[in-house]
């Protein structure tokens, strides 16, 4: 049997009968003011549309009981109990701070059609702005240098996004953090804002959109995947 990690959350009250991805019990294990939701399964789980989905549901239980979350990456295992505190004490500063950042708050995503580099595509379209949207269960990233080399290159974007501006001045006094990315003609921007601003930022986000002829589409709110940075 292995460990496999869900999340760290700060002390909290979780639901009962909290399940994981192959129906194990979880529980918490405290280490020095942290908390790790774990399970232990047999194996590691592989990454089928199911257990994404599964996994995804997990987090997002946890996260409506937990006043901060930093959601574990997919498949994230360790031997057993030991090798996962010796892992989250070499890092619970970093790890402390992080809660900290997210304490209250949640993470909304908008998704833009920008123009090609042609110029031939328009964002001129609908938007669409929808609570929970599914979860999109594409990932493509490699390990190691090449995946590094690609996220550098996404980043590289961030101020060459033009076409988000109107909404990212709408949303600047809700948000408290950003992250953006580019992958070819679709840009996506993560926003980590007071859980309780969810509706003012959803109304401010569709009035930005419907004023500039955006095509966009907006999902959330989410554990703040985006600002966890494991």
């Amino acid at each position: 049997m292995i460990v496999c990690v869900y999340a760290l959350i700060t002390p909290s009250r979780l639901p009962r009968r909290l399940t994981g991805i192959a129906g194990e019990p979880l529980r918490a294990v405290l280490i020095d003011g942290i908390v790790a939701i774990v399970g232990q399964v047999r194996r590691r789980p592989a990454a089928s549309a199911r257990n994404l989905r599964r996994f995804a549901s997990v987090v997002e239980s946890i996260a409506g009981s937990a006043p901060a979350i930093l959601p574990a990456r997919f498949g994230s295992t360790f031997t057993d109990v030991a090798e996962l505190m010796l892992v989250v004490r070499s890092r619970r500063a970093s790890l402390r701070e992080r809660l900290r950042a997210v304490r209250g708050r949640t993470q909304m995503t908008i998704r833009l059609i920008c123009e090609s580099e042609s110029g031939d595509a328009s964002c001129a379209s609908q938007s669409q702005v929808t609570p929970r949207a599914r979860v999109r269960l594409e990932h493509k990233a490699t390990q190691g240098t090449q995946y590094l080399r690609e996220r550098m290159e996404m980043l590289r974007t961030v101020d060459q996004i033009p076409e988000l501006a109107p909404v990212r001045t709408s949303v600047r006094r809700l948000v408290r953090d950003e992250r953006v990315e580019r992958r070819g003609s679709i840009a996506t921007v993560h926003h980590l804002i007071p859980r309780a601003a969810v509706g003012r930022y959803g109304v401010a986000v569709a009035r930005a959109t419907a004023e500039n002829g955006l095509r966009l589409t907006v999902s959330g709110p989410w554990a703040p995947y985006a600002f966890a940075e494991n």
